[in-house]
């Protein structure tokens, strides 16, 4: 049964608040053309919800990163009436918890304990499945959007579920690519490839074998074709993720951009998590680019589109 809209009236309000204090693009290039690490930590320390003045350090950057997230996650529990929004946004951090508990054998963490039940069964289940550890981490991965996509349907939000299903239809194109890349046969892809994307499984089997122009033009009607074809052409020549990475990135936060025309909901509460975690994932680069003085021009590349 759909959650009622109107259950979100009080916490949308507050939210289109919070949202005049994201981090816009204008303040984001000028944060760009700031010489050095320590100017941007100050830029940042102006008019936004960040304290980095005092900070002198990539690591103490990433604590200060972490702490805003935990706040705006802990803020968002206390004024959403439903708190499915935001299980499903902590979804992939908390999977994250499970890789490395997998990874390095520390399966009886306190950490895990701490998990939703769902969550701990999918930890079981693929501790069952398998002991291969790249055969973990696909499992792990198709549990994780299963997990996300049940949410999701609790939720009864048609932009959400659009929003989970072109995860996933990233998600199988980059598994089509690596695939491709090892030499592995059709049936490991079959293996990799996650149900519940808007697009269909068959099309990334029937574009397997074929040359990079045609499984360029097998997406050339479909939704995102302009991303996809620049980001499939720009593979082709260099061979990694880097550009096909930003480009559906930003298709994601411009279908966000869909919840601002609506008035009250559970998307509101979504579309602002997912816009608070671009934000934090631009400072992230912006910083790190600074510090290690990569060049603005890769930088404004890297960057991606902004929810404001």
């Amino acid at each position: 049964m759909k959650l009622k809209d109107t259950d979100f009236i009080t916490a949308s309000s507050y939210i289109r608040t919070l949202e005049n204090n994201l981090l816009k693009r204008t303040k984001l290039d000028n944060l760009v053309a700031m010489d050095s690490f320590l100017d941007v930590l100050k830029g940042l320390s102006q008019g936004n919800d960040y304290s980095m003045a005092s900070i002198g350090s990539l690591d103490q950057a990433e604590d200060c990163l972490k702490e805003e997230w935990n706040r705006v996650i802990n803020q968002m529990y206390e004024i959403s009436p439903h708190k499915e929004v935001i299980e499903l946004i902590e979804a992939p951090y908390q999977i994250h918890t499970i890789r490395y508990a997998l990874k390095t054998g520390q399966t009886q963490s306190e950490s895990l304990k701490k998990l939703p039940a769902g969550l701990k069964d999918i930890m079981g289940k693929v501790l069952e499945a398998t002991e291969d550890n790249q055969k973990r981490e696909i499992i792990l991965d198709k549990h994780m959007f299963e997990y996300m996509r049940q949410l999701a349907q609790k939720i009864g939000s048609s932009l959400i579920m659009e929003h989970i299903g072109m995860q996933i239809d990233f998600y199988n194109i980059k598994a089509m690519l690596r695939a491709r890349e090892m030499h592995k046969d059709i049936a490991f892809l079959e293996f990799c490839l996650v149900d519940g994307g808007n697009l269909d499984k068959d099309l990334f089997l029937r574009c397997y074998s074929l040359p990079m122009s045609a499984i360029t033009a097998a997406f050339t009607y479909k939704y995102c074709s302009k991303e996809i074809k620049k980001g499939l052409e720009s593979y082709e020549e260099y061979h990694n993720f880097s550009e096909i990475e930003v480009l559906l990135q930003g298709a994601l936060i411009e279908h966000l951009k869909k919840a601002k025309l609506i008035t009250y909901g559970a998307e509101i509460v979504y579309a602002y998590l997912m816009a608070k975690e671009n934000e934090l994932r631009q400072i992230r680069l912006l910083l790190t680019c600074k510090a290690k003085q990569i060049s603005n021009t890769i930088l404004i590349r890297k960057l991606g589109e902004s929810y404001v």
